[in-house]
């Protein structure tokens, strides 16, 4: 039952995540293209968006992992981690990236929602990248600046 419980977490996170993140780039790609930005500060701006988008799906993240916390028949987490706001958001940060840093590490049911989110974040991670590939070829051209 738990597990079940942890794999519909996980995919509601997923779900969520995954509209923040279009909604985000959708707004970048709109505002881009009606602007009168100077091309490299457009690349910049993406830049700086996609990062934001990031770090709001890290704290959806992070405060999902608080409140699963809460039930510890979902599991737990283990290792370096006291609870803080701030153990949660590294936590979710290193999940999210993929880095996965072995001194905080969960237990019980709560491990396939952080794989979940691994390959979530590695997902949006690449999705940004391309986004921004697009959006530098469209824009950077470095040899037509004064």
């Amino acid at each position: 039952m738990m597990p079940a419980l942890a794999g519909a977490i996980g995919l509601a996170l997923i779900l969520t995540t995954v509209a923040v993140h279009y909604e985000a780039l959708r707004q970048l790609g709109r505002a881009m293209a009606g602007s009168r930005i100077q091309p490299r500060i457009k690349v910049l701006l993406v830049i700086l968006g996609c990062l934001a988008a990031h770090l709001v799906e890290i704290l959806i993240y992070a405060a999902a992992f608080g409140l699963i916390l809460r039930f510890p028949t979902l599991g737990g987490i283990e290792g370096l981690f006291t609870g803080t706001a701030t153990d949660l958001i590294y936590f979710a940060m290193t999940s999210y990236t993929t880095l996965g840093i072995g001194e905080v590490y969960p237990t019980g049911p709560l491990r396939l929602v952080v794989a979940m989110a691994s390959l979530n974040g590695f997902l949006l991670i690449t999705w940004s990248a391309s986004f921004t590939y697009l959006v530098m070829q469209r824009y950077w051209h470095p040899e037509l600046e004064d």
